[in-house]
């Protein structure tokens, strides 16, 4: 939307300056004028590409930087203006009169892009050499190369937030990871109260077993606090060249004259959960991009050099590099050791383990699976019917999974045999409703009945 309005902005200025172009054509006829005439309708086209120039960057033609390009433009439309006071106050014409009038409103508006405010910074940060801040009042700006994207209007990092309804909201959907949720929680309490480097979004690497509830405390966070959550599968970004679709190809290789996905992500919710599942899966050449995310809060993009402000994120990265974690282990010196950059764990918040899940808890975990199983096919094929499940199935269930892989290893297990067992039943049904359901063990068997 952004762009398209960006466009039409870029039309209609350009189509100005065209106007001007006829005018100062125009004015050849007139004696007095006609020195003046080529220099304005040049003028008039630097303008216009100028505008557009500041507007969508540098094309692949034009090699100056946009702020002296610029800067030559607004002096040599000063310098007209200042000609055709000139000779209207020497001599009236009502040509000169239109163009000096019409070039006011140019001159403000070139001097309004190249104005370097700070609206809309970051509090105790300032733009950095090669960089521009415009005043924007949709709180974003898409800029060129050396430009900063800003986002949405500074406000208390985390305000009105509800702590301990946000521990028990997370810890209703995580299971047997209480240790995980309240370092969480405590992380995102000393951000909220305003201890760290101002600009510095929240972090936090989730690390433990497969299946043990990493994943879904990210989902669980970003539903809690009423974010858009963005997530990432860092296995697909294991190549230099898929890395470069997430943070930007540099200048010149393919795929450079589009900004990468994690711009365009934070440009649209700089206030989002952004999860990188799996990390140490993702190619080195994504790494360093993420650092100043972590540091400053600030993204810059390798393609074009576009910059996007997004201090008011929380950054997560997961990693099955640790299934096994002492306590009272250094966590940050295992992931070091396991192969993770040490600039990289450094700047993360807060390291949080995740404990492999024993049969106590994946019996829960397994009573809230099936019931979400079938609460989902019931809501899917629009059925009403009580349910009956008998302990033995759980107990059932877990017997059958093997821990090392978690709650995902459960899901399979459901699948495989409630599913399957109620499958056969409802088919042979002929897909006619029904009001109880019934599931229970019959030997080593499940055996799901649907009753009228």
């Amino acid at each position: 939307m952004l762009a398209k309005q960006n466009l039409r902005l870029s039309e209609v200025h350009l189509i100005l300056s065209l106007a001007l172009v006829a005018a100062t054509l125009f004015g050849l006829t007139e004696k007095d004028l006609k020195p003046f005439s080529p220099l304005m309708a040049l003028l008039a086209l630097a303008y216009g590409l100028a505008w557009s120039y500041l507007r969508f960057g540098r094309p692949r033609f034009f090699k100056t930087g946009a702020r002296v390009f610029a800067a030559i433009a607004l002096a040599f439309f000063a310098l007209a203006e200042a000609v055709l006071l000139l000779s209207l106050f020497m001599r009236w014409d009502t040509v000169a009169f239109a163009l000096a009038l019409g070039f006011l409103p140019l001159l403000g508006a070139l001097w309004t892009t190249l104005q370097v405010s700070p609206v809309n910074q970051v509090p105790g940060q300032t733009a950095l050499a090669g960089e521009r801040v415009v005043p924007v009042s949709q709180g974003r700006v898409h800029l060129g190369r050396s430009g900063v994207s800003l986002g949405h209007g500074q406000s208390p990092y985390l305000e009105g937030v509800d702590f301990a309804e946000l521990s028990r909201k997370l810890r209703e959907r995580v299971i047997g990871q209480e240790e995980a949720v309240d370092a969480l929680i405590r992380g995102l309490k000393r951000k909220a109260a305003g201890f760290g480097r101002k600009g510095k979004p929240f972090s936090a690497m989730l690390l433990g077993p497969t299946g043990t509830g990493k994943t879904e405390l990210a989902k669980a966070l970003a539903e809690s606090l009423g974010r858009p959550l963005v997530r990432y599968d860092m296995n697909a970004f294991g190549q230099e060249h898929t890395a470069a679709l997430l943070v930007g190809s540099p200048p010149g290789y393919v795929g450079s004259d589009k900004p990468g996905r994690l711009y365009e992500d934070l440009l649209r919710a700089p206030e989002a959960v952004v999860l990188f599942d799996e990390m140490e899966k993702a190619h080195p050449f994504v790494l360093d991009p993420l650092l100043q995310l972590l540091d400053e809060g600030r993204f810059q993009e390798l393609s074009q050099g576009l910059v996007v402000q997004a201090s008011d994120a929380v950054l997560l990265f997961t990693t099955n590099l640790l299934t096994e974690v002492p306590e009272g282990a250094d966590l940050r010196g295992l992931l070091v050791a396991r192969g993770l950059r040490p600039e990289f764990v450094n700047r993360v918040d807060e390291v949080v383990a995740f404990r492999p899940f024993t049969r106590e808890v994946l019996l829960e975990v397994a009573r809230r699976h099936l019931l979400g199983y079938l609460e989902g096919w019931k809501r899917a094929r629009g059925l009403a019917f009580r349910l009956e499940v008998d302990e033995a199935v759980l107990h059932r269930l877990v017997s059958l999974c093997d821990l090392r892989f978690g709650a995902r290893d459960l899901q399979r297990v459901i699948e495989g045999t409630v599913g399957d067992a109620l499958a056969d039943a409802y088919l042979r049904r002929g897909g006619r409703k029904f009001s109880r359901l019934r599931i229970y063990l019959d030997g080593d068997n499940l055996v799901a009945v649907l009753e009228d």
